[in-house]
């Protein structure tokens, strides 16, 4: 039995199902794995809390496929406790300056022209995921016409994807 889409009042802009929270863990492991690449020396510069930066030290010492395996995870679920959206700013900063720009323009770009603007976001960067980045786009513009003081939060939140999804995409 198929269950029809929710009526448009019925709209949570906050909902995270499962499905998406498991995704995003998948992306903060990944996004530690590119971070786990870079040298010491440029893990300083990012916001990272001691944990964090201890596990990365700890990283190159490690010989079994799968100790580095289970290290992996283990900074990934570091990851969840750290501020995402500042540690993907500055280490896009270094790799990729004009990004916060381009962030500005394709959240312009996605909220003005919405599905057909997300198919081609999503044909070009084989990290984005249509269905997370619909909810996050219908949550922004939903949120911009009906509830002004939170639109600031689901901007953020778009951002903070499509950094994710960039920086993946980059790497």
């Amino acid at each position: 039995m198929r269950h029809s889409p929710a009526p448009e009042d019925d709209f949570d802009p906050d909902y995270i199902s499962k499905s998406e929270q498991k995704r995003a863990m998948d992306r903060l492991q990944a996004i530690g794995e590119q971070l786990a690449a870079l040298p010491q020396s440029q893990l300083k510069k990012l916001p990272l809390s001691e944990t964090l930066m201890d596990a990365f030290k700890q990283l190159p010492s490690m010989k079994s496929h799968e100790a580095i395996r289970r290290h992996k995870q283990l900074i990934g679920k570091l990851m969840r406790h750290e501020d995402e959206a500042a540690i993907l700013q500055a280490l896009n900063r270094h790799q990729q300056p004009n990004l916060d720009k381009q962030i500005e323009i394709l959240i312009t770009r996605l909220l003005q022209h919405g599905d057909p603007a997300i198919a081609d976001f999503v044909r070009n960067n084989q990290a984005a995921e249509r269905h997370t980045l619909r909810q996050l786009v219908r949550a922004a513009a939903h949120s911009q016409e009906t509830e002004p003081e939170q639109a600031t939060r689901h901007r953020i939140r778009l951002a903070t994807y499509l950094r994710e999804v960039l920086t993946l995409s980059a790497g």
